[in-house]
């Protein structure tokens, strides 16, 4: 363990653990080479158990995020192949079947040489704000650290009733997994009904914003503001969806 405690830069290890929020990292095998407190404490790892997370994997964390661990996985391999930064919900039930959600950003962990080890996770918590102003949180940082973890500032919304046009819970879910590129099969999984019910949300929704087809929905869902609005229905169901990849 001491050893791989030592392959992490202590410098960094400084950083994780007075940032605020969930950090860590990973190498190219989705092995966990360190994880800050405050992560440790969310999937049950508590006081010294805090360094048992390094040399697990997503597959032995002590909680049910382990439900996801492949997805977790492949969004990894996303980074470490396109050598590109995502940015992801989760929504799962953590240490004491507690449901909460993040944001996790991941992003191409390098070494002296340029030569990818692995990937950097950063995740902020925002089970409870009303608005999420990410990228802010490292205000105390310097700007290279900034712009190289997280990137520019985003916001959403936890509410779909902001707009004149009124969505329904399951019409508001399944646009915002339309405004990610997911496929009707897709939603359906994430949301337990069949594709053919979820195309009949979307015909729906094509009425509601009086849409031609999916292109010009998705084109006027967007100019309405809906490409930053979180259903607060889907902070009761266990997903992990990319936001964005950059």
């Amino acid at each position: 363990m001491k050893d791989s405690i030592c392959s992490i830069d202590s410098k960094l290890q400084y950083l994780f653990e007075q940032m605020p929020g969930c950090w860590g990292c990973k190498d190219k095998n989705s092995i966990f080479t360190y994880g800050n407190k405050e992560f440790a404490n969310l999937v049950g790892l508590r006081g010294e158990q805090q360094f048992d997370i390094i040399g697990m994997t997503d597959f032995d964390v002590p909680c049910d995020t382990i439900n996801c661990a492949e997805l977790f996985i492949k969004q990894d391999q996303t980074v470490i192949t396109s050598e590109k930064k995502i940015k992801i919900l989760d929504i799962h039930p953590y240490v004491n079947k507690e449901w909460q959600a993040f944001i996790f950003t991941k992003v191409p962990f390098y070494d002296e040489n340029k030569n990818i080890l692995g990937i950097i996770f950063h995740g902020i918590n925002i089970t409870n704000p009303n608005i999420l102003e990410l990228g802010s949180v490292l205000s105390n940082v310097t700007a290279d650290i900034h712009n190289d973890l997280l990137g520019a500032q985003s916001s959403f919304l936890l509410s779909h009733q902001f707009s004149e046009i009124k969505l329904s819970d399951r019409e508001a879910e399944c646009l915002f997994f339309i405004l990610r590129g997911k496929t009707a099969k897709l939603i359906g999984k994430y949301l337990g009904v069949s594709p053919r019910t979820i195309e009949e949300y979307v015909s729906n929704l094509k009425t509601k914003f009086n849409a031609q087809n999916k292109y010009e929905l998705i084109d006027k869902a967007i100019q309405a503001g809906f490409l930053n609005i979180i259903p607060e229905n889907l902070f009761k169901t266990q997903l992990s969806v990319i936001l964005s990849e950059e």
